[in-house]
């Protein structure tokens, strides 16, 4: 079956939420890679709408495995609810990439 609709949300109840790569985020658009500023993340900034668009007014954080948005604090209590934690390098409660591994 092919979901046509981006309006889809799973059921958190069932599968709970887990944070699987940092994001970028402005406006509706979201690039992703395994950690900000990656050559993965770099190389989607050149191809989409360039540099310059995304130098300012960016949200950093995290997508989860439904590819759902998170702000660096909402992506912290998933991560940390789901022992995903593995090092605490800066104060609790902010997820960094290095966090998670």
């Amino acid at each position: 079956m092919i979901i046509e609709s981006t309006d889809w949300k799973p059921d958190y109840n069932q599968t709970p939420r887990r944070i699987v790569c940092a994001a970028l985020k402005k406006g509706d658009r979201i690039i992703t890679g395994a950690r900000h500023f990656d050559k993965v993340m770099r190389s989607q900034i050149l191809v989409s709408e360039g540099l310059t668009f995304w130098k300012s007014g960016v949200y950093q954080g995290f997508i989860d495995q439904f590819g759902d948005f998170l702000d660096r604090e909402e992506a912290w209590k998933i991560a940390d609810s789901m022992g995903q934690i593995i090092d605490r390098v800066s104060n609790d409660g902010t997820l960094y990439s290095e966090n998670l591994y």
